[in-house]
Formats: structure tokens, C-alpha cells, sequence
């Protein structure tokens, strides 16, 4: 028997609803494309760098090759002569390196005595590359000019060390008629002594002046007649 509740229903009748499907649009994200970038980026530097090493690797091997055949050809007297060269060339360095103006010392020496010295000898030796020793016999009139030299000696500043010695004819005797205490030279012969001076090479060293080349300019051509006067003289 039908069911009548049913039928009578005022209720229209529906079917099953049905779910849509609602489509996602996709996105792309900025941070997405920066790493696919990055990756990219990486394989291709990877590939490079085992490109590179590949090539880095043939240039070692072709440079050892090349290295193995100059020790094949290697010739020890011929090495010996290089060094033997290379030794020379370091001493000519070394002394050129070392050169003094031997002007300039005697130019010192000349600038810092005084009128009343007479040199009557003088010795010159160069202490290694370091130093000038300068060894002078002097004459002079008094003490006081000794005294006097010596304090010109130490003032000037290229001087490094300066020892008088060997004073001679220098007596002295107290005057008890002028004044107590004061003394005079009794001897008339001149006053003799040694002074020893020490200069450093560094303050002489050697300059080479600097030659300008200029061209060769002629103010007065020469005539043609003036050739063939002195053709004709030959």
C-alpha cells in the first residue's frame, strides 16, 4: 500500500544537491621566480666551474711537459755561468749603490777649517760602506785656535765624531805679574796636532748630474762656394 504522508506532502519534491567545483586560478610568487633563478644560476656556475677545473688541469699537465723537457736540457755549466753573472751583477749594484762624492769630503773638510790651520798631511780611509776616516796633521799659531777648530768641528752636523790628539809645543806657565792665575804660551814654535774625523758614507753619497741632450742647431749654413774652395785645397 502506497504511502499516503507522502503523497500528500505540500512539500515540493527535490533531488540531491550536487557540490560545484570552484576552480583555483594559480599564482605565482615572486620568491618562487627568485629561486628558480638562484637554482639556474647555480647549475650554470657548477658547470662552469668543472669546465674551468677540466681546462686549468690540461694547462698544469701542458706546462709540466714543457718543464720536464727544459730539466732534460738542462745544462749545469751554463747554470754555474748565470749565477756566476748574477753574482757580479749584484756586487756592481752593491758598490754603485755605495758611491761617494770624494769632492764633497774634501769640500767638508775645506768649509769647516779655519784660516789660521795649516794642514800639512793628510790620510783618507773608507771604513768598510759605512764610514770615512779622515786623519789630518794640523799646525796652527795659539791654543786658542786648536780650541777654536775643534769647536768648528763639532758643529757641523755631517761630522759624526771628531778626536784631537797628540797636542804639542802647547806650554804653559802661570804669570804672577799680570794676574794670578791666568796663563800664557811660552814657546814660539807652532802649535802641531792631530784631528781624526768621522763621516758617513750616507752623507756624501754620489750623485750623477742629469745631461739634458739638446739638438744640434747650425746658426750659419755653409756656402757651396766654401766646399768647393776647400775641395780644390785637398
Amino acid at each position: 500500500m502506497p504511502d499516503l504522508s507522502n503523497s500528500n506532502s505540500f512539500i515540493p519534491k527535490q533531488g540531491a544537491v550536487k557540490k560545484r567545483r570552484v576552480s583555483s586560478s594559480r599564482q605565482i610568487y615572486v620568491f618562487t621566480i627568485i629561486s628558480y633563478v638562484f637554482l639556474f644560476a647555480t647549475l650554470l656556475a657548477s658547470g662552469g666551474i668543472y669546465f674551468y677545473h677540466d681546462y686549468i688541469e690540461k694547462q698544469m699537465d701542458a706546462e709540466v711537459i714543457k718543464f720536464n723537457e727544459a730539466i732534460s736540457g738542462f745544462n749545469e755549466a751554463e747554470m754555474y755561468r748565470v749565477l756566476e753573472f748574477d753574482s757580479r751583477v749584484k756586487q756592481a749594484s752593491a758598490r754603485l749603490y755605495n758611491s761617494v762624492s770624494l769632492s764633497s769630503v774634501f769640500a767638508i773638510l775645506e768649509a769647516t777649517t779655519v784660516d789660521t790651520i795649516k794642514i800639512s798631511s793628510l790620510d783618507l780611509t773608507r771604513e768598510g760602506d759605512s764610514n770615512f776616516l779622515l786623519k789630518a796633521s794640523v799646525e796652527t799659531d795659539s791654543l786658542d785656535s786648536t780650541i777654536f777648530q775643534r769647536t768648528v768641528y763639532l758643529g757641523e752636523t755631517i761630522i759624526e765624531s771628531v778626536v784631537i790628539d797628540e797636542l804639542n809645543n802647547a806650554l804653559f806657565a802661570e804669570s804672577g805679574a799680570d794676574s794670578a792665575g791666568s796663563d800664557e804660551v811660552v814657546s814660539d814654535k807652532p802649535v802641531s796636532f792631530t784631528a781624526e774625523l768621522k763621516i758617513p758614507l750616507s752623507e756624501v753619497p754620489y750623485v750623477v748630474d742629469e745631461y739634458e741632450s739638446r739638438p744640434l742647431i747650425i746658426t750659419r749654413p755653409v756656402s757651396e762656394g766654401f766646399l768647393e774652395d776647400n775641395n780644390d785645397d785637398i
